[in-house]
């Protein structure tokens, strides 16, 4: 047998099969016909068509190791033009041809003297291009060399197009996977924690991001609150503003904003470790910016066209449960709040204080509480009526509403009882607040008709998570008993829970009870 038919016969064995991928299909080509032309150099390009360059996929020869991987623009050597032209060319001499790209020979320190190039072509639609270099014998290039190339290679096209199609199926199955599964994962879920975190998780692993990062808008900035990163990597930030950043660019335009590389980009700030692409996609719904989806990769370039057409599609199914969790959220929170003084209800105390006591304390955040009860609150009931005693209580929540609204959250926990939750302030500055708010309370007479004023006082019990308690339980409990301490003392004062679990009366602090 002639040795082009046994070349010819391992090539279409190798093509058809099914235990070969690709790259090591195209290999055994070039390997195969390298033996019909002896030429000091070999080089299979692929097509990137989005960037419109060529990239060195596999290379034969010496300084091989220094090209695999390079890449050459469409408009640029010999080869540029082969694959812009679709024609085969022959150059004996490419320091008489104008078309020779020098920065490749630069970059090997090899000398190119003469070419053969064959565009690789499946279909009407050109893969790639294959290019010989040097005849050994030191020979030009004939026909007869082009002719049997242009066989191989044709072999090589419909190799590389099947695979490209094959691939191009697998993807628009991952895509639509995708979104099958955001679907049926996140249009149940009326948490937000847990939907933008399930959303992240699923949008990074499918691509296989270095993170994905989901926030939502609060005026002129985003809040980010959903996270999946490859490492467990936290972010530097989880506020940002509009203007501030990639992110803050695409708050400010509502529109994408891929960045390809954020070492070349001034309006990058540093997030999490090992970022080199980022890209934000808007969640829009009506034209109104809801959130962004925050993402990035470990390796430049990384976002393909067909990528950020499928996150955009994401970020329409997250705009929709974003909507129906804001929802749910102000159905939940109306069943929390108080009607009469619009401070949260005792039901608070059941579930979201724990939640949020307990999520601070992990940060290594201290959390205080304050428990008030109004002063001879019956002598008010019983000299006017109850009506006037509900206008007096709604009259006492705006007031103490004034001073909390930056620092703390508000409770009505029954009758005249209210709790004020300080997150963040430890018990030396929770109790210098609950005597600040006593005497705010008491310094100024409350109108309640037009000819009726009169001074309302509290009585004060302050407790702290971690210093004095260990549970949401224990810290109501304790500023509890506190207050209930300051009653049998005369009201009108304040007392806490030391850290060595003793009470004591801020206006009294020789005495310990």
């Amino acid at each position: 047998m002639r040795p082009e038919f046994k070349i010819f016969s391992r090539i279409i064995k190798a093509i058809n099969s099914p235990s070969k991928g690709i790259d090591e299909v195209l290999h055994i080509i070039m390997v195969n016909i390298s033996e019909l032309i002896q030429a000091e150099a070999w080089s299979l390009f692929i097509l990137d068509e989005e960037k419109r360059e060529l990239v060195f996929h596999e290379v034969f020869g010496e300084k091989a190791e220094k090209l695999k991987g390079m890449r050459i623009p469409m408009d640029k050597g010999i080869v540029g033009w082969v694959a812009t032209n679709k024609k085969p060319v022959i150059v004996d001499d490419v320091y008489k041809d104008k078309r020779f790209f020098k920065e490749v020979d630069k970059k090997s320190r090899f000398k190119t003297k003469s070419i053969l190039a064959v565009p690789m072509i499946s279909r009407g639609k050109l893969v790639g291009v294959v290019e010989v270099i040097n005849k050994k014998d030191g020979k030009p290039f004939t026909k007869g060399d082009l002719e049997i190339i242009k066989t191989y290679v044709e072999q090589a096209a419909l190799a590389l197009e099947n695979a490209n199609l094959l691939k191009n199926l697998k993807q628009k199955i991952d895509y639509l996977t995708l979104l099958s599964r955001i679907n049926r994962n996140i249009t149940s879920i009326l948490d937000f924690k847990l939907l933008l975190n399930r959303s992240a998780e699923i949008i990074r692993k499918t691509f296989g991001y270095h993170y994905v990062c989901i926030g939502l808008k609060r005026g002129k900035k985003v809040i980010l609150q959903g996270f999946s990163t490859a490492e467990g990597l936290p972010p530097r930030r989880t506020v940002i503003y509009e203007g501030e950043g990639i992110v803050g660019e695409a708050i400010r335009l509502k529109k994408p904003v891929v960045v390809k590389d954020v070492s070349k980009e001034t309006r990058y700030l540093p997030g999490i470790e090992g970022t080199l692409s980022e890209m934000v996609i808007p969640i829009k719904k009506k034209g109104q910016l809801l959130g962004i989806i925050d993402i990035g990769n470990n390796y430049s370039d990384s976002f393909k066209s067909e990528e950020i057409e499928v996150i955009t599609q994401v970020s329409h199914q997250l705009a929709v449960a974003i909507e129906n969790a804001k929802l749910y959220e102000k159905i939940k929170e109306s069943t929390l709040k108080d009607d009469l003084t619009g401070f949260y209800n005792s039901r608070y105390t059941e579930g979201p204080l724990k939640d949020l006591v307990n999520e601070a304390v992990k940060e290594g955040h201290p959390v205080s509480l304050i428990f008030l009860d109004l002063d001879h609150f019956k002598w008010v009931n019983d000299s006017f009526d109850h009506l006037v005693g509900s206008y007096t209580l709604r009259l006492v929540a705006n007031r103490l509403k004034r001073y909390i609204k930056d620092v703390g959250i508000g409770i009505r926990y029954g009758g005249d009882e209210y709790m004020i939750i300080l997150p963040g302030m430890n018990l030396k500055e929770a109790v210098e607040f609950a005597e600040f708010l006593r005497k705010k309370l008491n310094g100024r007479r409350f109108k309640i008709s037009k000819n009726t004023r009169y001074r309302i006082s509290a009585s004060f019990g302050v407790s702290s998570m971690p210093e004095v308690a260990g549970s949401v339980e224990e810290l109501i409990r304790t500023a509890d008993i506190a207050m209930y301490k300051v009653k049998e003392l005369g009201r009108n004062n304040t007392a806490y829970f030391d850290k060595e679990r003793r009470i004591k009366l801020v206006n009294d602090w020789k005495d310990r009870i």
